[in-house]
């Protein structure tokens, strides 16, 4: 999974509002040394508002050519040196991604992951253990 968010650099994110109410955006992603995924977010957003109601999200990454990941895991908005850290690998992946003074950094731990591959024959799903 951290191999293929190394490759791939992005995917969309699920979040839920106070009310229940699902909202999906595109991410830029990158893999933390201990398997967290970490993506920016702007203070101001629906999705920052929705992570501080409800930590729980779910992920799809896609390789464009197949293969994909489902992600389901516990978000938290990172603060001081592990923001900086997380920051330093986001930007070092994706050049500007932080570089607004509203950008809040989130990493993502994994609860939950399916693997698949409908390219390969027979098409492969599999859950990963975490």
């Amino acid at each position: 999974m951290v191999d293929f968010v190394r490759a791939h650099g992005a995917g969309v994110v699920a979040t839920n509002s106070k009310g229940g109410c699902p909202e999906s955006a595109w991410v830029n992603l990158a893999s933390l040394g201990d398997g967290r995924l970490v993506f920016g977010t702007n203070e101001r957003s629906r999705k920052y508002a929705n992570l501080l109601a409800d930590p729980q999200v779910s992920l799809v990454l896609v390789s464009g050519a197949g293969q994909e990941f489902q992600l389901e895991g516990e978000a938290a908005v990172l603060e001081g040196s592990a923001a900086q850290d997380a920051g330093e690998v986001l930007e070092s992946r994706h050049p500007g991604a932080t570089g607004k003074p509203s950008t809040r950094l989130v990493a993502v731990r994994t609860t939950w992951a399916r693997f698949v591959d409908v390219a390969a024959e027979p098409p492969v799903r599999e859950e990963l253990a975490l």
